[in-house]
């Protein structure tokens, strides 16, 4: 029984904690929340946007239905629901990797944001987790959706962890741009140092 509340405990621990904690911490710290959807003006962005807020449902309404009424996701499995060390495993990749993320918001001090706030020029965050990944919180919700995946193997799980992917690749580069038009040499010097999502990988040539 445990197993299957472990993907509805984690959507309940990832939101209170990771958004509406992380909103709240910002208000408090910063004076603002952080939360900057659907204010870019750029119809890509919204779509992306309105996408990651599908993401969120989705799986939670997974996640619910898994603990509740498992019967009805039979007809989405990959592969078998995991038992025994398999659950371990899935746990300990989900929750350690929610862990990463949480840390890597809080690196970012005032300059957290979900959204685009083109007016924000609060420095770029190179410390902390920003010493090794340009990106590590979207690296920890790669991870995250995988330990997604171990623990509820579905068509549906695997669809969001490809389409988190794709669709975060795109945001980055434009978060990049961003970032350029900001921070000028600076962020070039510390793109062209530090990976894009993991040491070494994705630098970018100034």
């Amino acid at each position: 029984m445990i197993a299957r509340t472990l993907p509805l405990i984690w959507t309940v621990v990832f939101y209170g904690i990771g958004f509406f904690g992380r909103a709240w911490l910002q208000q408090r710290r910063f004076g603002h929340s952080g939360l900057m959807l659907f204010r870019s003006g750029r119809w890509t962005q919204h779509v992306r946007e309105a996408a990651l807020l599908v993401l969120s449902v989705a799986l939670f309404v997974q996640a619910a239905i898994y603990a509740v009424r498992p019967a009805l996701l039979a007809p989405l499995y990959v592969v078998d629901p995991p038992t025994g060390a398999a659950v371990v495993l899935g746990a300990v990749v989900l929750f350690a990797a929610t862990a990463f993320m949480v840390v890597a918001q809080l690196d970012l001090g005032a300059s957290w944001r979900v959204g685009f706030d083109e007016a924000a020029r609060p420095g770029l965050v190179t410390t902390g987790l920003y010493r090794f990944s340009r990106n590590p919180i979207y690296l920890g919700l790669f991870v995250t959706l995988g330990g997604v995946l171990l623990l509820l193997p579905t068509w549906l799980s695997l669809t969001m962890l490809v389409g988190t992917i794709v669709g975060i690749r795109n945001q980055v580069l434009e978060e990049e741009r961003f970032l350029r038009r900001k921070y000028g040499d600076e962020f070039a010097v510390y793109a062209g140092r530090v990976g894009r999502f993991v040491p070494g990988v994705g630098t970018l040539s100034a």
